[in-house]
């Protein structure tokens, strides 16, 4: 049985307090059958018979109430296909938490509980803002007022899988780099702190005179050996220095504007920016969101702070009266002159949705061509890093020993 906390209103006072119920709905009739006006009424979580405070409560739930990429997309496809049968959405909701006893199933849980006290789907999502972000519950309250909820789901569905496919995509491009890099530390590591040493041992006993390099990386394993704890923390600390910079305003203002400078990065950083503004924007239209809405949202989905703010600038040009492709043409910068000179042409036919989900699908196969690019410009790259690692391990072990047995000859 289930806990709740409350905060009731009885002849004037509040009152707080837990009602153990199996439901919220049934936690809300006990409250009701003991009089006054319920304020506030949310579960309460516990593990067991252990009870946690406020606190830790908050601590915990993130970690308990979680939907993977993965997941949220059959979640919200298989939803959308439901719906198409004719089940109601409790219904849908159900055999979905049956078939799927995953780490999403309390919030799911939850979802239902709020949908049979009465409210929409759209009101559940906003209970869990980092799982249903405010693209997903506008689209979804678009699709419940328009009366296609299925229909606003499948659209989601897709979305969804276009942006988990690319971001396999970028995973699978870094793993390859990650790995050889990886691998050339762990053997040049290996080979400076267990090889070198005895070839500085043996030189030293024939009273031959250590080469440049394999003295400069005796000097470098020495002091890592002498200071390993100071260079740790160091690390460590920059690491801790650069994410909390990159939290800030500025910090974010400056490292964003960095990788957009940057030749293949930046390209890439564009061209995803593009694709998901032009993608998100024609899914608004299609569904009656408002302009003003559709752009505030815009700018807290789009991950660039540049192309943020010039989310909020369009948005101040568009209330003026500007139309779409105008306010696109001023900021050049950031979105190319054809997106312009296309959203134009489709305001004057009428079939603005369409050409911007044309446009992102044209901008999407830009960013597989630019990470692709990326790739190949990687592997040369990294064949060169282990060409100069390679042969600074062996001018570090290989002329000490020439050197010898030149002197014994």
């Amino acid at each position: 049985m289930a806990q709740y906390r409350y905060t009731v209103s009885r002849k004037g006072q509040e009152a707080s307090g837990v009602v153990e119920a199996e439901s919220l709905i049934e936690a809300g009739e006990k409250l009701q059958e003991q009089g006054g006006y319920i304020l506030e009424l949310k579960e309460r979580f516990s593990l067991g018979s252990l009870r946690l405070g406020k606190s830790l409560e908050k601590a915990i739930r993130p970690l308990t109430e979680k939907m993977g990429g993965g997941e949220k997309v059959l979640f919200t496809a298989q939803l959308g296909s439901m719906l198409k049968t004719g089940l109601s959405v409790t219904k849908a909701l159900e055999a979905f938490v049956d078939e799927k006893q995953t780490r999403m199933s309390m919030p799911i849980k939850r979802i239902m509980e709020i949908l049979k006290a009465g409210k929409s789907l759209s009101e559940a999502l906003t209970e869990y803002p980092k799982i249903f972000d405010k693209v997903y519950v506008n689209v979804v309250k678009a699709g419940e007022t328009m009366g296609k909820l299925a229909d606003s789901l499948s659209y989601l569905g897709d979305q969804l899988k276009r942006e988990y496919d690319l971001k396999a995509k970028v995973k699978s491009a870094m793993v390859y780099p990650i790995v050889v890099l990886t691998a050339m530390f762990g053997v040049m590591t290996f080979i400076a702190l267990s090889v070198v040493p005895k070839i500085v041992k043996f030189t030293e006993n024939v009273g031959a005179k250590l080469p440049q390099v394999t003295a400069m990386i005796i000097g470098v394993t020495e002091f890592l050996r002498e200071y390993w704890l100071f260079v740790m923390l160091v690390v460590i600390g920059l690491i801790i220095g650069m994410w909390r910079m990159m939290k800030t305003k500025s910090g974010g203002r400056f490292m964003d504007g960095l990788l957009l400078k940057l030749p293949v990065i930046g390209t890439l950083i564009k061209r995803y920016n593009q694709a998901r503004f032009a993608r998100l924007l024609s899914g608004f239209y299609r569904y009656g969101i408002s302009v003003e809405l559709a752009f505030e949202i815009l700018a807290d989905s789009l991950g660039n702070y540049y192309y943020s703010e010039a989310c909020k600038r369009m948005n101040q040009r568009l209330m003026t009266g500007r139309s779409l492709s105008a306010v696109l043409s001023a900021e050049k910068e950031l979105f190319s002159g054809m997106m312009g000179r296309v959203v134009k042409g489709a305001e004057q036919t009428g079939v603005l949705d369409e050409t911007l989900l044309k446009l992102a699908v044209f901008y999407e196969e830009e960013l597989e061509t630019a990470l692709n690019n990326l790739t190949t410009i990687i592997e040369p790259a990294l064949i060169v890093l282990l060409g100069v690692g390679v042969i600074g391990i062996a001018l570090a072990v290989i002329v000490p020993i020439y050197q010898v047995t030149s002197q014994l000859r």
